[in-house]
């Protein structure tokens, strides 16, 4: 029997977290030839506090900034070329 582990952040409505089970589910069986009921998926949710992405933490970089110095240059960019 495959186990899926999937390691996200919390604040998903269940109906999400539906869709991402069902979704990897039937990917999985699909991919491996196998009945749908001898999947298993785990959702681990994490605290954007126990979280990090780019070296800090996700409940440090506002929502939508990029993370990382050089993307935020290159969005500013694209902004300013789009604005024109």
């Amino acid at each position: 029997m495959p186990i899926a582990l999937i390691k996200i952040i919390e604040g998903r409505s269940p109906e999400k977290k539906r869709r991402l089970i069902e979704s990897v589910s039937r990917a999985m069986a699909d991919s491996l030839e196998m009945p749908l009921d001898a999947v298993r998926v785990l959702l681990h949710e994490y605290p954007s506090g126990h979280w990090g992405r780019g070296g800090r933490l996700v409940s440090d970089i506002p929502d939508g900034a990029p993370s990382d110095p050089l993307d935020a240059q290159v969005a500013d960019a694209t902004a300013k070329l789009l604005a024109n």
